[in-house]
């Protein structure tokens, strides 16, 4: 379960910093530096304290040759993950660094064209390597514009820390997982251009042959992307409707013995959004809706550095996560330039409404049976959350200096209150206590020339 929330804070944090890589087309040669600092989250009640931190350094080069084109980056993040709970015992810690080395070549010969993805990635002392490719077709004079159809190999180590009560394991395991996609692109209509795209993620059943701690686990899922474009109204309109959909199955193995196994189905998502330009006074907005919806079923044997026997009569913490969430979204922003500067704020309104229990409970003695059971209930009903950001930019001849910066900011919080009656003899009712929360917070300063 903890590899479960640790993924899904670098998803958070991949879709703020690591958005999926395409060519510009308004110079002919560019290079780029940056650094940025995201806050997470930081939380602390009584019984438990959290903090993500994030910090990431890049420089990148692009340049063309025609429609021949070549992108190169190198790229440095440290990332700081830290759970402790006193209640479980658990202390979770993570402080890495992670480099990476990207090269990315689109080579041309109309009206078809190639790509070649290379990619090395080093954690510590565990160096993966990462590869892929696409091939398609472009004719923009046509009412078929493109079509694209590509295959990426990707692979991640995992290198934590765990410490359980007096016991600490280093958790070191690599998940290895493929990407599959086409998109299409094209003109059904006069100044109406529709575009689809695919991407299914497969991944092998991965075990690290670590003697003391492994995992075994195997993923698959699928997102599907349909945008519609209309340029012939004043202000053009962009409308994407998305769904994805997934499965997963994690085992933790320590000293051969599986200790913790885990389900994740259910795992759906639909998104609409209606996206407009900027247009003299008016500013470009945003109007988004989307739901999530998910279960997450497992057990975590409460002494997992012992014999099968022992492990048989001790406790085991059975648990259920279930829940779905609907997000509603408002964003508006405005690029003001005067002479060689430029700036450009954002105003977002968030709307959480969202249904998420967590069950668990210990079996009797020898397994048979049921005790101890809680239900707990997430005590938020509804949450509106603000975000104020801005974008700066200083020109000097082939230079620009760009500032960005943002901060989350909730609005109104809507509690719910737990019923006072038809709770079964034996049931713990339960809702998480509410404690301090911090983070949401980031800045990105970069240089770029353009030649």
């Amino acid at each position: 379960m903890i590899r479960f929330v640790i993924a899904l804070s670098f998803l958070a944090v991949q879709i703020i910093f690591a958005q999926p890589f395409s060519f510009r087309t308004d110079s002919l040669t560019s290079f780029n530096l940056s650094t940025s600092y995201f806050d997470l989250l930081r939380t602390k009640n009584s019984t438990s304290n959290t903090a993500i931190l994030l910090q990431k350094t890049s420089a990148q080069f692009e340049t063309s040759f025609g429609d021949d084109k070549l992108f190169l980056a190198f790229e440095t993040e440290k990332n700081k993950v830290q759970i402790d709970n006193s209640i479980s015992q658990i202390q979770f810690r993570s402080g890495q660094s992670i480099n990476r080395l990207t090269a990315d070549n689109e080579f041309s010969f109309a009206p078809f064209f190639a790509e070649l993805f290379l990619r090395g990635n080093q954690i510590k002392s565990v160096s993966t390597f990462d590869y892929g490719g696409s091939f398609g077709y472009r004719n923009s004079s046509h009412w078929f514009e493109r079509f694209r159809i590509g295959y990426y190999s990707f692979s991640f180590p995992w290198i934590f820390g765990l410490k359980y009560q007096d016991s600490e394991i280093d958790i070191n395991n690599m998940t290895k997982f493929s990407k599959v996609f086409y998109e299409v692109g094209f003109y059904p209509v006069k100044n109406t251009a529709l575009a689809f795209r695919y991407e299914k993620y497969l991944s092998s059943k991965n075990k690290n042959e670590n003697p003391v701690f492994a995992v075994e686990d195997a993923t698959s899922g699928s997102l599907a992307k349909l945008t519609v474009t209309n340029t012939s109204l004043t202000i053009p309109v962009e409308i994407n409707f998305s769904h994805g959909e997934g499965e997963s199955f994690f085992d933790f193995i320590y000293s051969q013995n599986s200790f913790s196994q885990n389900t994740a189905f259910d795992a759906l998502y639909n998104g609409v959004s209606v996206k407009s330009a900027q247009y003299q006074w008016i500013p470009s907005m945003s109007i988004r809706y989307d739901f999530f919806k998910g279960s997450l079923v497992g057990n975590i044997q409460s002494w997992p550095f012992t014999s099968v026997l022992t492990s048989f009569i001790a406790n085991r913490i059975n648990y259920r996560l279930t829940g779905h969430v609907y997000l509603f979204s408002f964003e508006a922003k405005k690029q003001f330039t005067f002479s060689h500067f430029s700036i450009q704020p954002e105003l977002s309104f968030y709307q959480i409404l969202h249904e998420v229990t967590l069950d668990n409970w210990q079996p009797a003695y020898l397994v048979f049976g049921v005790k101890d059971f809680s239900h707990n209930i997430v005590p938020i009903r509804k949450a509106i959350i603000g975000k104020i950001s801005f974008s700066a930019a200083y020109q000097i001849k082939y230079c620009t200096f760009i500032l960005q910066a943002g901060q989350f900011i909730p609005l109104q919080i809507i509690k719910k209150e737990l019923p006072a009656s038809g709770v079964s003899p034996g049931v713990i009712l339960a809702k998480a206590e509410s404690g301090k929360i911090d983070g949401g917070r980031w800045v990105t300063f970069s240089i770029r020339a353009e030649f």
